[in-house]
């Protein structure tokens, strides 16, 4: 079964709980609780603002089909939607909440991922085995770089850009300045999402076929230790005081805390067997743990201080990417 088989036919959707047209039912947020979550809707053709201090919704945005992922720009003045049947991008001006711009990419944009002096932005195509590489300010392309089979997610760690390839079962990575090949080292089956340390001395992917998370040496290039997971694996994401990293399991519905010093899972957080737990983000400098669950059509806020599910959010149907804006 390809990965768009399994996204387009494989989602547990088991209850509607807000259609695509309808504002969400927002239950209270968490004391302390910040920000604006930006929810994509892979069934819903649109992306959610919620705004957490207030637990409503900001804004329903509409954008391109099947819209899979959304990546804050570190400015925060944008968010990128990547559309995957479309083949295009929709950049929503995160101050009006409204789309500024769409433009075109190869077939199958599944995440865009932005260098951290926010100056390029790298969009995988699946289904053109390639990452395509623009201008953050201007969204114009620079240009290709071949990579793997199926590529889904791509991460930059200083001049290294590292990329999941799920039909491959290995991580391309290249060099930014060069955009030229470095390496392709095999990470296990099914590799979709990608977390890093912030020196970029350890990155870590998630196998979503071998249930199990990754752990690559950033500097050798050396993969050094798998961690096993609970069933499918989607996205893992390191925190931001560097301790630990969570992994969300989309065949579990549960989410995995990991010790990054021992490597070692230290805490499964329960959501519900069918929730599909898929993407991850962080609010509030890493205090809040939100979790979109694409099966049961909701975004779980989970207090990272006691590793307890806080709040739970009804959102469009078959939510996966989040992003939040500080």
């Amino acid at each position: 079964m390809t990965r768009a088989t399994f996204l387009n036919n494989a989602i547990p959707v088991f209850i509607l709980l807000a259609s695509c047209g309808a504002s969400p039912a927002l239950a209270q947020a968490p004391a302390s609780l910040k920000g604006t979550a930006y929810v994509t809707s892979w069934f819903g053709g649109v992306v959610t603002a919620i705004d957490l201090a207030s637990g409503s919704s900001a804004r329903t945005i509409p954008v391109g089909v099947h819209n899979h992922n959304v990546a804050l720009r570190p400015d925060q003045k944008q968010a990128w939607v990547t559309n995957n049947n479309a083949g295009t991008i929709s950049i929503i001006d995160s101050e009006s909440n409204s789309v500024a711009k769409t433009i075109q990419t190869g077939k199958g944009p599944r995440h865009a991922y932005f260098s951290p002096d926010g100056k390029e932005a790298f969009v995988t195509n699946e289904f053109d085995d390639r990452v395509e590489i623009f201008d953050a300010e201007t969204a114009k392309s620079f240009g290709i770089v071949k990579v793997g089979s199926m590529p889904h997610f791509a991460l930059v760690s200083g001049d290294k850009v590292f990329v999941t390839n799920y039909g491959s079962g290995d991580a391309s990575v290249f060099s930014r300045s060069k955009r030229k090949t470095i390496a392709r080292i095999a990470i296990g089956a099914g590799p979709l999402g990608a977390g890093a340390t912030k020196d970029g001395k350890r990155i870590y992917f998630a196998c979503h076929s071998a249930n199990h998370v990754a752990v690559i040496d950033g500097e050798t290039l050396k993969r050094i230790a798998d961690i096993p997971t609970g069933a499918g694996p989607v996205q893992v994401t390191v925190t931001p005081n560097q301790l630990f990293a969570y992994v969300a399991n989309d065949g579990a519905g549960t989410v995995q805390k990991i010790d990054l010093v021992t490597n070692q899972i230290v805490k499964t957080i329960s959501i519900a067997p069918d929730a599909g737990s898929h993407g991850v983000g962080f609010a509030g400098e890493g205090r809040w743990l939100l979790i979109t669950n694409t099966g049961a059509n909701t975004l779980s806020i989970i207090d990272t201080a006691t590793d307890e599910v806080a709040k739970t959010i009804s959102v469009p149907k078959a939510p996966e990417g989040v992003a939040v804006k500080r």
